[in-house]
């Protein structure tokens, strides 16, 4: 009996005709083209995996703490901002070819109580991170009596509670203290303190900057209408009591800006002389003052640093 061939009658032409087309020139060069192409690929990939992947593995990729620079933190943060940041968030080591990167490292920062607002995070070869942020500036103390003790907690110009390890006390007499508080903070350390009398008085603070000390200021203290409206007034150490009225941006449309008021005084003490003097006013209204003030001299106060 004989055998069968391995290839049938059919396959016989398909197999010569295919033979006959990889003859032809313009054929045999794309076949050639088509297989440098394949063995340039599959050097490549053997090339990457001896050389190139184990050259990424390296330290020119591992972010270490002191390889992240964070801007220079102001005079009034005596804390090391980026060090707690690093131990909070568990930064230790970091890959920088991690493509959430950069998203983890500004929610991190994002989240400590000095940090109002991250600006920048960038990656940069070899392992490194520069870190851009805004940090939060005190303006005002406020005094709270808790458990029989009084204490002075601080204040960003948003009411946002910051640490108190930061401040000596002696510093406190370097802001506007808010007394008559009643509430307690609503949350930790970066967090609002959730009473609208403590923001709006720490809006005061900030609006006078530096320059309470020029007027003689010591402390903020917030009122209630009996219609409900927040009002304020500013004491000196003496008691001298000058109301200021609504907190900034709460205003009537008659009551003037919070820049007109500040300019007023400043001009009444440089006519009239220190407000604690003994033959001075006890009661001054900022409304009306600043209402009677001398145009020119309150548009030239207008330009004061805050």
């Amino acid at each position: 009996m004989g055998t069968k061939s391995s290839k049938s009658p059919a396959s016989i032409p398909r197999a010569i005709h295919l033979a006959h087309i990889l003859r032809r020139p313009h054929i045999r060069g794309l076949v050639l083209a088509a297989g440098v192409v394949f063995a340039a690929i599959i050097g490549s990939l053997v090339a990457w995996n001896r050389w190139g992947a184990p050259s990424t593995r390296g330290a020119d990729y591992v972010v270490t703490p002191d390889k992240i620079q964070l801007n220079p933190r102001p005079a009034w943060i005596h804390s090391d901002v980026k060090a707690e940041v690093v131990r909070s968030a568990n930064l230790s080591r970091l890959d920088l070819r991690d493509r959430r990167l950069v998203e983890q490292v500004s929610q991190a920062f994002a989240l400590h109580a000095w940090i109002a607002k991250v600006q920048r995070v960038e990656k940069r070869f070899p392992a490194q991170i520069a870190v851009t942020v805004e940090y939060r500036r005190p303006v005002a103390a406020v005094e709270l009596a808790r458990g029989g003790q009084r204490e002075l907690l601080f204040v960003d110009t948003e009411g946002v509670l910051l640490p108190s390890l930061d401040f000596a006390g002696n510093q406190a007499a370097d802001y506007l203290r808010i007394g008559g508080v009643t509430s307690t903070p609503a949350g930790i350390y970066g967090s609002p303190w959730g009473d609208e009398c403590v923001a709006g008085a720490a809006q005061i603070a900030a609006a006078w900057g530096e320059r309470f000390k020029t007027a003689g200021l010591y402390r903020i203290l917030p009122s209630q209408t009996a219609g409900g409206q927040i009002h304020y007034e500013l004491r000196t150490p003496g008691e001298t009591r000058v109301l200021w009225g609504a907190a900034p941006g709460r205003e009537s449309t008659t009551e003037p800006a919070p820049e007109q008021k500040i300019a007023a005084l400043l001009e009444y003490i440089t006519d009239k002389g220190p407000l604690d003097r003994p033959d001075g006013e006890r009661l001054l209204d900022l409304r009306i003052l600043a209402a009677h003030a001398n145009p020119r001299t309150t548009a030239k106060n207008n330009d004061s640093p805050r």
